[in-house]
């Protein structure tokens, strides 16, 4: 990437919950990530707040945004978070489940052995670590690393 292009996240709504199978608080934020003025991807992140049971999601829907696209041209890709002491991981994993909430704005949820060692795979990393570093309300699930 050059010095003129610069991937950010930009925040846009964050909301509370109550998780179904536990009863704790769930959270959910969302934004785009951007690059040059030209939004690649929708984010989605949902944890359930003091749960070591439950990992962080990770929802990417990527392709074509603004107007004149549609939906059936973007993919949804979805990882989950490992927290540890030594930082954490990310997993891809298969992006149907995660797939329901997602229906209208996304063509396709991508299985997990269509993004690993591909180059698609490189660019969905990218846009992670873009929005681990510049989305501020990532510190909540980077705090989970404290926990451990």
């Amino acid at each position: 990437m050059n010095e003129t292009s610069h991937l950010a996240a930009t925040p846009w709504e964050k909301s509370e919950g109550t998780c179904t199978c536990c009863g704790r608080t769930s959270k959910t934020i969302w934004g785009d990530l951007s690059q040059d003025n030209t939004a690649l991807a929708v984010y989605f992140v949902q944890w359930t707040v003091e749960s070591s049971d439950h990992n962080p999601n990770f929802d990417f829907v990527l392709g074509p945004w603004g107007e004149g696209t549609l939906a059936e041209n973007r993919v949804l890709v979805s990882l989950l978070f490992k927290p540890a002491a030594d930082g954490g991981a990310f997993m891809i994993i298969d992006a149907e489940e995660r797939l329901k909430a997602k229906r209208s704005i996304c063509g396709r949820a991508m299985l997990r052995c269509e993004v690993v060692g591909t180059r698609f795979a490189d660019e969905v990393f990218r846009l992670v670590d873009a929005l681990w570093l510049t989305d501020p309300r990532m510190s909540e699930v980077q705090a989970l690393n404290n926990g451990i």
